[in-house]
């Protein structure tokens, strides 16, 4: 059977939602069901949601919670064991979910399938892409793997849109990150899958995440990526707890990589205490030796930041200006 359950949280995205929907309703499968969460919008979004007739959709309602609380709702409802993910401003090309079943079942032992995806108004291939090296087929975590590559490994499939994955994955490491979290609640649950599971990885981009219509994202970029701290940062006992033995090693350079990238974005921000405690959570950060002596420094000597910020912006621009001239 491949019908598939499609989770679409929904908070005050009514200029978008619309858009959303033509894309799934356009897929070359159809067999599917849809479960519109609305997350407690103040917008119309649930009148246009109502407006479409199809017998495949449905809403449920909640008192907002956050995009983590909204997709476990939406999976406590679903009657399918294929679950698929889309943000209600984001959409699918239309062979997005065919390819993704298609995937799945070459592979029956791969967690999930993940595409490539387009990002932004101009509809750019997301730039991460080229540094993967990605290659259709299962894809394994590999123990030795350099954090950053880590992180981009887990940047492909963290966009809830690129992902189709089996009901059973999710029931294992209890679906989305909750409490109300509104950046990172699906990094939270990826980061354990990839660590216990083989992934179905695919170049083809089938998904486009409009970052343009984003609160969250701009040009592919976080717009805030200290309040809050990823949860993985904040809580990451049960992620070490499922952690194979073989990965431990890796998880905790990884997170301490992060930490020490989310540490330097504190003390620019000005917030030193949670920099500092950062430092103290995660000490392998002190292994990326230059980076964390520059933190030191900007810790020390917060009254710096600004001047220092200010001298590599005119550096960047003169480059730049020398770079157009020559």
């Amino acid at each position: 059977m491949s019908a598939v359950s499609i989770i679409i949280p929904l908070y005050n995205k009514a200029r978008y939602i619309g858009r959303a929907l033509e894309s799934v309703f356009s897929q070359s499968l159809q067999d599917f069901e849809i479960i519109v969460v609305d997350d407690g919008s103040s917008d119309n979004g649930v009148e246009i949601v109502g407006s479409y007739k199809d017998d495949r959709l449905r809403i449920i309602r909640q008192a907002n919670s956050g995009p983590g609380t909204a997709r476990n709702r939406g999976i406590k409802h679903s009657r399918h064991d294929y679950i698929a993910f889309l943000d209600a401003d984001d959409q699918w090309l239309d062979s997005f979910l065919q390819t993704s079943i298609d995937n799945l079942k070459s592979c029956p032992d791969c967690a999930l399938s993940v595409t490539a995806h387009y990002v932004g108004e101009d509809k750019r291939l997301w730039p991460g892409l080229a540094r993967l090296n990605v290659v259709k087929g299962p894809w394994r975590l590999q123990p030795d793997t350099d954090p950053p590559l880590m992180g981009a490994a887990l940047a492909f499939i963290h966009s809830a849109g690129a992902v189709l994955c089996r009901r059973d994955i999710l029931t294992r490491f209890g679906g989305f990150y909750e409490n109300a979290c509104v950046y990172g609640e699906d990094l939270y649950l990826w980061l354990q899958v990839m660590l216990n599971c083989r992934i179905f990885r695919d170049p083809a981009p089938l998904f486009w995440q409009h970052t343009e219509s984003s609160d969250l994202v701009k040009s592919g970029q976080a717009l805030n990526r200290t309040q809050p701290l990823m949860p993985f940062l904040t809580v990451p006992e049960p992620i070490r707890a499922s952690c194979p033995q073989k990965y431990r090693i890796l998880l905790e350079h990884y997170l301490a990589y992060e930490a020490l990238y989310s540490a330097h974005e504190c003390s620019t921000e000005g917030d030193l205490s949670t920099a500092r405690r950062l430092m103290k959570s995660y000490p392998l950060m002190k292994r990326r030796r230059w980076q964390y002596i520059k933190l030191r420094y900007k810790l020390a000597l917060p009254i710096t930041v600004p001047f220092l910020q200010k001298s590599r912006r005119s550096l960047h621009l003169g480059r730049m200006n020398s770079a157009l001239n020559n």
